[in-house]
């Protein structure tokens, strides 16, 4: 899978990086472990590094059945406030496209270019070993 992701309790925070290629299956397979995690426990913020991401191939289709995923898992998700790190266009693309199908369904998502606009708007100060953690993992 392309993307990992930890959680940091004390914050309510899921810290989730892709790296490679990203598709709708692995976006999908990420959304079902993460809504069956334990520890996950609603509202959280999660934070979704897509900086170490060479493309995103995620067709119409599948992103039609992400969105559904999510309305699927809202009550999992109840409160959730996602921030996007996607600096390359097509990652941004992406985003912006997931950001506008789960609008409206009480998940609260945005896209940043930067990491640092993205922690900001969480209003999250990540200490310096989750900072390493953001940097090391799926390089």
């Amino acid at each position: 899978m392309s993307i990992e992701y930890d959680i940091i309790m004390d914050k309510k925070l899921v810290l989730a990086k892709g790296s490679g290629v990203i598709t709708g299956t692995d976006v999908m397979e990420h959304l079902a472990i993460l809504a069956m995690d334990d520890r996950y426990k609603a509202p959280m913020k999660k934070l979704v590094d897509y900086r170490s991401v060479d493309s995103i191939r995620i067709s119409p289709e599948e992103a039609y059945a992400i969105a559904r995923m999510k309305v699927r898992f809202a009550s999992a998700f109840t409160g959730e406030r996602c921030a996007f790190v996607s600096p390359m266009d097509d990652a941004y693309g992406s985003s912006r496209v997931h950001q506008a199908l789960v609008n409206g369904i009480g998940l609260n998502t945005e896209v940043f270019r930067r990491i640092e606009d993205a922690l900001e708007w969480l209003d999250v100060i990540l200490e310096k070993n989750h900072g390493e953690w953001l940097s090391k993992r799926c390089t």
